[in-house]
């Protein structure tokens, strides 16, 4: 079974139905070294054939509600009410900060979002310097923007991605 295939089957054991949508973001390989691109220098990067996905289906609040297949743990949070760990809220699992920092870039921009329910699971090694980060918080974005009717500006996304990673 594909990773497709288990996001699409574990949404429906978890929620009930099938995802409106897949949400897809490949990890990625920096040809010319690693920790440059956040550090002001030259990067070449090239994507990879290991991904993140979310299936994902809007919600009638403004709750996000996502749970990880590799992690095995849920994440609920507020829009309204965005907080990071040790700050009142209870302590992120490192995975659902990114999708929360990505909510909280997304807003700081100027952006409504809607909220939505999701199942993530990707084949990113985590740790080995292939962004599995950068994968998790695009195919955030993907969602949140599929959700909330934004305009997908790849350019743009790439630096809510920056935000979320340097400044959440």
């Amino acid at each position: 079974m594909s990773l497709e295939q288990r996001v699409e089957r574990a949404f429906a054991c978890r929620f009930g139905g099938s995802p409106v949508a897949l949400a897809r973001a490949p990890g990625r390989v920096n040809l010319i070294g690693e920790h440059t691109d956040y550090n002001d220098g030259f990067v070449l990067p090239m994507a990879i054939d290991r991904a993140v996905w979310i299936g994902f289906r809007p919600r009638d609040d403004r709750r996000v509600h996502v749970y990880s297949l590799d992690f095995d743990t849920s994440a609920c949070f507020p829009l309204d009410d965005l907080r990071k760990a040790g700050d009142g809220a209870n302590a992120d699992d490192d995975w659902a900060a990114y999708v929360k920092g990505v909510a909280w870039a997304l807003q700081e921009a100027g952006h409504t979002l809607c909220g939505w329910e999701g199942v993530v699971s990707g084949d990113v090694p985590l740790g080995a310097g292939l962004s599995s980060s950068a994968a998790l918080e695009m195919a955030a974005a993907r969602a949140f923007a599929a959700v909330s009717g934004l305009a997908w500006d790849a350019a743009a996304m790439a630096r809510i991605g920056q935000r979320a990673d340097n400044d959440w």
